[in-house]
């Protein structure tokens, strides 16, 4: 009598789910896009989504476009070069960093969908050493369009000791239903903070729960508006507000003059300040003084015998 395998009709549903899963994992990670993973990654879909996930501790780069997808990156690295575009899924942010990861920006851009932020940077938990970094050198975030609310924020920065350093790229706010920008250019929250260098920033920026934005140039602050230059000559105008002990920072650098000291206040704008006069001390204009007493009274004794 030979020996035969039944397969009841649910393990073989649950044998057709999980070879249709697998194929779609090798379709997105084996296809077009130009996606660069070190061998140890982790990488997989989730069930019913376009959301990429990278973990492990990896270096990701991408320099290809991707229409219609998101990434979550965890304890991971992603680099986003030139050529590389991110139109996010429905329902998700482009990229949403959390728990010790990094994401560098040299080029590119990334788009969210709808309501949704472009790029999101969380810690993921409540202590600094799980916090997320972000630099940011080149490219453009803009948050996603809202046919019937208000536009997705650009880039949300979240948690304890999570940071963002910002040399340059476009940060654009979402576009709304009235047809203006009203999304966020950037979101900082629950103690996190930015450190802005240049950009162009187009979008309200709100502050909010222990958290900073720091300003690196010449700028002064009238009510919420910031505005002046960053040392490489982009101009900065931008309403910033703050609540729940949220705080902004107008820091002067050396490479550039002022024409005044960062100020809170309002003032002129762009007079250039003269430069200030040395401070000399009490004994060196004492010594100073009798020197040219000295000449004086040698002058008086050799002028009057001089043929």
């Amino acid at each position: 009598m030979s020996a035969a395998l039944h397969l009841s009709s649910s393990t073989v549903a649950v044998a057709l789910t999980l070879l249709l899963s697998i194929r779609s994992v090798s379709s997105v990670l084996n296809g077009d896009n130009d996606f660069t993973f070190t061998d140890t990654t982790q990488r997989f879909l989730q069930p019913n989504s376009n959301v990429t996930i990278l973990s492990d501790g990896a270096v990701d780069t991408i320099n290809e476009k991707f229409d219609g997808e998101s990434f979550y990156v965890r304890n991971a690295t992603l680099i986003l070069e030139n050529g590389g575009e991110i139109l996010a899924t429905e329902d998700w942010p482009g990229i949403r960093l959390v728990t010790s990861s990094t994401l560098k920006m040299t080029g590119g851009s990334v788009q969210g969908r709808h309501d949704k932020p472009a790029v999101e940077l969380h810690n993921g938990q409540s202590s600094n050493d799980t916090a997320s970094f972000a630099e940011i050198y080149g490219g453009s975030i803009v948050g996603g369009q809202s046919s019937d609310g208000v536009g997705g924020d650009a880039f949300y920065v979240h948690g304890f000791g999570t940071e963002a350093k910002i040399f340059a790229g476009q940060f654009i706010g979402g576009i709304g239903q009235d047809g203006g920008i009203d999304g966020l250019s950037i979101n900082v929250q629950n103690f996190a903070s930015v450190h802005i260098h240049s950009g162009t920033i187009l979008g309200e920026i709100e502050i909010d729960t222990g958290s900073n934005i720091a300003f690196y140039g010449c700028f002064l602050r009238s009510g919420a508006t910031i505005s002046g230059e960053f040392v490489d000559g982009t101009e900065l105008n931008v309403v910033v507000k703050t609540k729940n002990g949220g705080t902004v920072s107008l820091i002067a650098v050396p490479e550039q003059e002022c024409e005044t000291q960062p100020s809170m206040q309002p003032t002129s704008f762009p007079t250039i300040s003269p430069q200030p006069t040395p401070q000399i001390s009490i004994g060196r204009r004492k010594k100073q003084s009798l020197l040219l007493l000295a000449a004086l009274t040698l002058l008086a004794i050799i002028l009057p015998g001089l043929p």
